[in-house]
């Protein structure tokens, strides 16, 4: 019991400070996100050599945040985990290949300048490292061989974001990843967030 009452008091003494974080105009304070949108990955000889594999699909997931707001610019911290639809199989001779995305982490920075008479606006760059999951299948018959690789690389991107109050807002981002060896992806993905 004693360790609730001691969770209040903290909860508490920390709400007024979180409601003073988000002052008007003020974008500082940590988010929370869903997002979703268009993803399109690019491996070079991805399903067989001399076979480049391109493929659209639909990228969702969530991330995590926090922004501070030093009055010119808005400097933050943000992490994602999201999914990918993006798939491709080939058939070559008997053999039917399959190729598609798995997971995808990143961790970055972001640093932007608000904008409009409320600072409601913010325009922003953002970088950071991604590691993302690719997953393969050979069929040939009955027999099916299985593998997925880790591929480490660097994302950076450029997005708007608009505060419809205080604790609400919604992006539109678009971003850049490559993994080197000629394994890269563009998305672009809309977003919607609780601030606090």
């Amino acid at each position: 019991m004693k360790k609730f009452l001691m969770i209040g008091a903290a909860f508490a003494a920390f709400a007024p400070a979180a409601a003073m974080a988000q002052d008007a105009g003020s974008w500082t304070g940590a988010h929370v996100d869903a997002i979703a949108g268009w993803d399109q990955v690019k491996i070079k000889d991805g399903i067989a050599p001399g076979t480049d594999y391109s493929k659209d699909g639909v990228v969702y997931g969530g991330g995590l945040g926090f922004d501070y707001d030093t009055g010119s610019v808005v400097l933050g911290l943000d992490s994602e985990l999201t999914g990918s639809t993006a798939k491709d199989c080939q058939t070559i001779t008997t053999t039917t290949y399959c190729l598609k995305t798995g997971r995808d982490i990143y961790a970055g920075a972001r640093v932007g300048v608000a904008v409009g008479d409320a600072r409601d606006t913010l325009l922003y760059f953002k970088g950071g490292y991604t590691n993302a999951q690719f997953k393969a299948d050979a069929t040939t018959g009955t027999t099916v061989v299985s593998s997925s690789t880790d591929e480490d690389g660097y994302r950076v991107g450029a997005g708007v974001e608009h505060k419809f109050s205080d604790t609400m807002s919604a992006k539109v981002e678009y971003r850049y990843s490559d993994y080197g060896n000629g394994v890269n992806r563009n998305q672009v993905v809309a977003g919607v967030g609780f601030r606090f």
